[in-house]
C-alpha cells in the first residue's frame, strides 16, 4: 500500500533524509552561517503569526508545530504539521511576502532562527545551499500534491491509520525505535476538530472511527493518551 502524509511532512525515508541532510550540511550551530542559538519553546507557543512580516526562518531541531490559517470571516483551519529539520517560514521569506500561516508549537520544541536577510544572502551566494533548499521544498510540494490526490481515493480509516503511523515514526526519531514494547502510548496534541480537518472528515465521523478502532482492540484512549496495542500493525505500509 502506498502511504502519503496527512499533516506531518512525508514520513518516507527520502523525505526525512532530504531534510536531515540539509540541516547537517551547513553545521547549523550557534553563529554558524548566521544561525542563532537553540531556543526552547513550550507547547502552545506562537512562533510567528499569519500576515505579519516574514523577517526570519526557523529551523525545527526537535518537536512538532502546527500551521493554521484564519479566513476573512474568522474561521480557523489547520493546514498541516511540521517536525524536526523543517525550515518554517521559508516560502514567505523567499517570496518576500508576509507569513501565510500562523505557526504554533504542539510539543516542547527546540528552534533556531536566522534573519530573512542572512537567509537570502545564503541562497544567493551558496549554490549548494540553494540546491539542497530547492530539493527540500520540491519534496514538500510533491508530498502536498500526493496528499490531495490521496484524499480522493484513500478511505478515511486508512487516512487515520496513516496519521497514527506518522506519529509512531516521529516518536521513533525522538526516542529511538521500540516497537517490541507494547502497547505504545502517544499523546495527540490536537483537538478532535483539528485532527478531523487534517484527514478531511467531520469530527462526528472521526469519533465513530476512533470508537470502532477501540472496539476492534487496536487502540485505547486513556486520560488524553492514545494507546496503540500493536504499533507494528500500523507500520505494515511503511516504506
Amino acid at each position: 500500500m502506498n502511504t502519503y502524509s496527512f499533516g506531518l511532512q512525508q514520513s518516507g525515508q527520502g523525505r526525512h533524509e532530504a531534510d536531515a541532510n540539509f540541516a547537517s550540511h551547513w553545521e547549523i550551530r550557534d553563529n554558524i552561517h548566521g544561525w542563532g542559538p537553540a531556543q526552547l519553546y513550550p507547547p502552545n507557543t506562537e512562533v510567528f503569526h499569519q500576515d505579519t512580516p516574514a523577517n526570519a526562518v526557523y529551523l525545527i531541531e526537535r518537536g512538532l508545530v502546527k500551521l493554521t490559517w484564519v479566513g476573512p470571516e474568522g474561521q480557523e483551519l489547520i493546514q498541516g504539521l511540521r517536525r524536526r529539520h523543517w525550515l518554517a517560514g521559508t516560502p514567505a521569506v523567499l517570496l518576500e511576502r508576509p507569513f501565510a500561516f500562523t505557526v504554533t508549537t504542539l510539543t516542547p520544541c527546540s528552534l533556531r532562527c536566522i534573519s530573512a536577510a542572512r537567509f537570502l544572502e545564503l541562497v544567493n551566494a551558496d549554490a549548494e545551499f540553494c540546491r539542497q533548499l530547492l530539493k527540500m521544498l520540491s519534496e514538500r510540494v510533491l508530498d502536498d500534491g500526493m496528499r490531495i490526490a490521496a484524499l480522493g481515493c484513500m478511505p478515511a480509516k486508512d487516512r487515520l491509520d496513516q496519521f497514527f503511523r506518522e506519529l509512531i515514526l516521529e516518536q521513533e526519531q525522538a526516542t529511538g525505535p521500540d516497537l517490541q514494547k507494547k502497547p505504545m502510548r502517544l499523546q495527540i496534541p490536537l483537538k478532535l476538530k483539528e485532527l478531523a480537518q487534517l484527514i478531511a472528515i467531520t469530527p462526528e465521523y472521526l469519533s465513530r472511527l476512533l470508537s470502532a478502532s477501540e472496539q476492534q482492540g487496536t487502540i485505547r484512549r486513556d486520560k488524553g493518551w492514545l494507546v496503540l496495542t500493536d504499533p507494528a500493525k500500523f507500520l505494515s505500509g511503511r516504506k
